[in-house]
C-alpha cells in the first residue's frame, strides 16, 4: 500500500508526538513518518512516482480484505510516528489524474486506522482524490493538535489546487466530531463540504458516556473478549459478512461465502484490542467527551459548509438517528440520509455505497460554483478564541444565539447542485406542490418584448429583483427554485430578520429553504455587501405587511416612502428588474386579519406575548399570520418586467431616485395587471386539465401566448 505522506510535499508543518508538539522541517518529518511507508520486508518505499502498479486481486491488501490476523497487525506495527494524511492507493491508479478530481479526506473512527471505511475506498477512488488520516495507536495528540495537522494539510492542498476544486471531508463516528471542529477551523472557502457518518457528537447521550470509564479498567482477560461482547452493537453481523458476497452468484454459493465471511470476521474483531489497548481507549474517550461538548449549537449555527449526515437507524452504540435531526436543525445547510436497518459500522455493511448516497442526495460535484461572478479567494478562516462564522470573522452572537445566520453573512456562497435543490424541495413538500401549481415564468427585454422563460433576464451583475409579496409568501419557494432550475441563478433573498430567530414561528416552516439558499436578514449593510460582490438580490419592499395582508388587499403593494434600495443600487451601477407574481392572493380567503386576531379575547393576548421578543423592521409591524381558508388551487405566474439601469450619477439626487422608485413600482403593477388579464387565455389554467396533461406528457403544460 502506497502511503503518500504530507511530509513529501516539501513543506514545513507542525506535527505532534506522544510527548507534545514540535515544529519540524520537511526533511525531519520525512524521517519521522518514514515508518508509515514500510512494507513487510521493512524496506522504506518511496512516496514519489513509481512504475505503474501491478494489478491486485484485492483492494488495499492487509487493510480491507484482512485474510489473516497478521495482516492487520503488520499494518498497526508499521504505524508509529505522528498522526498523518496518506493515500491508500497508488497515485496513478487506473491512469486517472487525482488533481482533476475533488479531494476527499476521510477521518477515522475511534480506532484511528480508517479501516471501517476502507470497503468504500475502491468506489470512492473512482470519483475522488482519496486521502485518509491515520492516528497511530500510541499517539496522544490533543484535539486541537489533530485539527492543526489537518488544517495545515488542507492549506497545502488548496494552495496547489485549481480555484474551483471541491474539498470534501468525511468523518465516521469519532471522525465526524473531528470533521466539524476542522470545518469550524478552516472555514467554508477552503473546506467546502462535510460528510458525517454516524457522528459521535452525541457521545454524551450514548452508553459510552456511562461505561467509558469502566472499560479501560477491566481485567486483562475480560478486555481480551470485549470486542466480541460489543460486536452486536456495531451492526448486523450478517450484513457485515455479506459485504464480501457476490449477489449475482447462485444462492448455495452465496450461503457458503456468507458463513465463511462470518468466520473471517473473528480475527478482525480480535484485532480491536490491539488497535484500542486500554490506555488508548481511555484517551480516545476523553477526546470524544471534549469534542462532543465543543460541537454545540453555537458552533453548528455558524458553519457555512454544506453538510450531509448519513445515519443508521439501528445504531446501538450512539443515538445516530436522533443526532442527525439535531444537526439538521442546528446547521445552516444540512441534509440527512437515514439508512434503514444499518448499525454503527454501516460503511462495512452489505448494500451500502457512499457514492450512491452522494448521487441520491445531490451531494457530489466536480467543480465549485459561487453566487458571485467575482473570483473567490480561498483563504483559511482566522483563528481566534471565539467561534467564527465560517468566514474567519467572529459571529458576534455569544452563547445566547438569537438568529441562525449572522447579520454579517452576506458573502458569496457555493451554488447548490440541482440534486441538492431537489432534495430540499422534497423535504419541505415543494416538489408535490409544484405538480399542482405548475409555475410559469415570463421575462421582458429592454425593448419591452415579453417571452416565456428567462431569456430576457439581464446577464449583467449586480442585479436587484424587486417583487411583490403574495399572501403568506407562499410563492417564495416556487420563485427561488424556479430561478435555479431554469436559469441557474441563486437569488439572495433579503428576508425579514424574524425568520432567522431560533424560536420564531414566523418562518412558516420555510427556514430550511432560506438557510439552504443564501437568504440574509434585510439590512442596508447586507444589501451593500451583496451588490458589491455583484450578486443577484431578491427584495420585497412591501415586507411583512404585504405578506400578511388583510381582507380586500389582494395584489396591493404596501411599499414605504423611502427609496433606500434605489440609492444603494445606483452606487453599484446595478440593474433593477421588477417582478410581478400572481396566483396565491386570489386562491385564499382571509377569514380574519392579523389585527383582528390580536383583538380576539385570550387568543390575542397569547399572540401579543409570543411576539414580544420577535424582531421587527418597521414601527408598528404586526407579525401574526392571518386566518385563511383555500378557495382553489391556482396556477402561478411570474413576469420579470422591463429592466431599469441605474448609475452612480443619481446616488445623491433625491428626485432621480424617487423617479426610479416610482417607475419600478409602476412597472411591477403593470405586470400584475398583465398576468391577471392574460392568464384567462391559458388553456391549462384550471387544475384538472393541467394535472392530466402533465401526467400524460411528463412535461410542463403550455401557458398563454405572449
Amino acid at each position: 500500500m502506497n502511503l503518500t505522506n504530507l511530509a513529501t510535499r516539501g513543506q514545513n508543518m507542525v506535527v505532534s508526538t506522544s510527548t507534545g508538539p514540535m515544529a519540524c522541517s520537511s526533511a525531519r518529518v520525512a524521517r519521522v513518518c518514514s515508518a508509515a511507508r514500510r512494507g513487510r520486508s521493512g524496506v522504506v518505499r518511496a512516496a514519489s512516482a513509481s512504475p505503474a502498479p501491478k494489478p491486485q486481486t484485492g483492494w488495499a491488501p492487509g487493510l480491507t480484505d484482512l485474510p489473516s490476523k497478521e495482516s492487520l497487525k503488520d499494518y498497526i506495527r508499521g504505524s508509529d510516528g505522528p498522526p498523518r494524511v496518506f493515500s491508500p492507493l497508488p497515485p496513478n491508479h487506473e491512469q486517472r489524474n487525482p488533481s482533476d478530481l475533488p479531494l476527499l479526506l476521510v477521518l477515522p473512527g475511534i480506532d484511528g486506522t480508517g479501516y471501517t471505511a476502507a470497503s468504500q475506498f475502491e468506489t470512492l477512488a473512482q470519483r475522488f482524490d482519496l486521502k485518509t488520516f491515520l492516528i497511530p495507536v500510541e499517539d496522544r495528540t490533543p484535539l486541537d493538535g489533530l485539527v492543526r495537522i489537518l488544517r495545515e494539510y488542507l492549506e497545502i492542498e488548496v494552495a496547489s489546487s485549481r480555484q474551483d476544486r471541491p474539498i470534501y471531508v468525511m468523518g465516521e463516528s469519532f471522525g465526524g466530531m473531528l470533521a466539524l471542529l476542522l470545518a469550524q477551523d478552516c472555514g467554508h472557502l477552503c473546506l467546502n463540504r462535510v460528510v458525517l457518518v454516524n457522528p459521535a457528537t452525541s457521545f454524551g447521550d450514548s452508553i459510552w458516556a456511562q461505561v467509558g470509564d469502566v472499560l479501560p479498567s477491566l481485567p486483562a482477560p475480560a478486555y481480551e473478549v470485549l470486542p466480541f461482547a460489543i460486536s452486536p452493537l456495531l451492526g448486523n453481523p450478517f450484513n457485515l459478512a455479506r459485504r464480501r458476497v457476490d449477489e449475482t452468484e447462485d444462492l448455495p454459493s452465496q450461503a457458503v461465502k456468507t458463513v465463511t465471511s462470518l468466520f473471517e470476521l473473528m480475527p478482525v474483531l480480535d484485532n480491536l484490542k490491539d488497535i484500542l489497548p486500554p490506555d488508548t481507549l481511555k484517551w480516545k474517550l476523553q477526546l470524544l467527551e471534549e469534542g462532543s461538548g465543543r460541537v454545540n449549537d453555537h458552533l453548528l449555527s455558524n458553519l457555512q459548509q454544506r453538510v450531509l449526515v448519513i445515519a443508521g437507524d439501528s445504531d446501538l452504540l450512539i443515538p445516530s438517528k436522533d443526532e442527525s435531526e439535531r444537526l439538521k436543525r442546528g446547521l445552516r445547510t444540512c441534509s440527512v440520509k437515514v439508512v434503514e436497518g444499518a448499525g454503527h459500522a454501516l460503511l462495512q455493511e452489505a448494500g451500502i455505497d457512499v457514492n450512491h448516497i452522494f448521487d441520491e442526495m445531490g451531494f457530489y460535484t466536480t467543480s465549485l460554483k459561487y453566487t458571485s461572478p467575482k473570483p473567490v479567494k480561498r483563504v483559511m478562516a482566522k483563528r481566534g478564541k471565539e467561534a467564527t462564522n465560517g468566514n474567519g470573522e467572529g459571529s458576534g452572537l455569544g452563547e445566547g444565539r438569537e438568529i441562525m445566520l449572522s447579520v454579517d453573512n452576506a458573502k458569496s456562497i457555493e451554488l447548490p447542485t440541482l440534486g441538492e435543490l431537489s432534495k430540499v424541495c422534497d423535504d419541505i413538500g415543494l416538489t408535490r406542490a409544484k405538480r399542482l401549481v405548475s409555475p410559469v415564468f415570463y421575462s421582458t427585454s429592454k425593448e419591452n418584448r415579453v417571452s416565456q422563460g428567462l431569456e430576457h433576464l439581464p446577464k449583467g451583475r449586480p442585479l436587484i429583483i424587486v417583487s411583490n409579496h403574495q399572501t403568506l409568501a407562499l410563492d417564495l419557494g416556487f420563485l427561488i427554485s424556479g430561478l435555479l432550475e431554469e436559469g441557474g441563478i441563486l437569488a439572495r433573498g433579503l428576508a425579514h430578520p424574524s425568520i432567522f430567530q431560533d424560536q420564531s414561528t414566523t418562518n412558516a416552516g420555510m427556514r430550511g429553504l432560506f438557510t439552504n439558499f443564501g437568504a440574509v436578514p434585510v439590512t442596508p449593510r447586507n444589501m451593500f455587501k451583496l451588490l458589491k460582490n455583484e450578486e443577484v438580490i431578491l427584495l420585497f419592499p412591501g415586507g411583512a405587511s404585504e405578506a400578511l395582508k388583510g381582507k380586500g388587499e389582494e395584489y396591493k403593494l404596501m411599499w414605504p416612502e423611502e427609496q433606500e434600495f434605489v440609492r444603494i443600487a445606483a452606487r453599484f451601477n446595478a440593474t433593477i428588474v421588477p417582478l410581478s407574481g400572481v396566483g396565491i392572493d386570489d386562491s385564499l380567503e382571509i377569514l380574519a386579519s392579523s389585527q383582528e386576531i390580536l383583538d380576539f379575547p385570550v387568543v390575542g393576548d397569547f399572540f401579543k406575548q409570543s411576539m414580544e421578543n420577535v424582531r421587527t423592521v418597521r414601527e408598528g409591524e404586526t407579525l401574526v399570520f392571518p386566518l385563511t381558508a383555500p378557495k382553489g388551487i391556482n396556477r402561478l405566474y411570474f413576469k420579470f418586467g422591463q429592466p431599469i439601469e441605474v448609475s452612480k450619477e443619481i446616488v445623491d439626487d433625491k428626485e432621480s431616485c424617487e423617479a426610479v422608485y416610482l417607475e419600478t413600482k409602476r412597472r411591477l403593477e403593470e405586470g400584475l395587471v398583465y398576468l391577471q388579464k392574460n392568464r384567462k387565455n391559458d388553456p391549462y389554467r384550471d387544475l384538472i386539465p393541467r394535472v392530466l396533461y402533465e401526467q400524460n406528457s411528463s412535461k410542463k403544460a403550455p401557458s398563454f401566448p405572449c
